[in-house]
């Protein structure tokens, strides 16, 4: 998944700051076209929005053990 940098997210899909805080937050979810556009840009799949908040933290947490593994060699 490529780092999310809401910023981008907001100018790439034309949605407003507070539109991209309520999906992150799981108040509100994309419309099935933007989830489309956050898969392809993002890599963020479709089915997470099941579940954003959950999903994000799984894949923060493969990141840093990730980056973890990859500072000692």
């Amino acid at each position: 998944m490529k780092t999310l940098n809401r910023k981008e997210i907001q100018i790439k899909l034309d949605v407003s700051h507070s539109t991209v805080s309520q999906w992150f937050s799981g108040i509100t979810k994309p419309t099935a076209d933007k989830m489309f556009k956050l898969e392809d840009e993002f890599g963020i799949p479709v089915h997470a929005w099941r579940n954003i908040k959950s999903y994000l933290q799984e894949n923060d947490t493969k990141q840093t053990q990730k980056n973890s593994n990859t500072k000692g060699k």
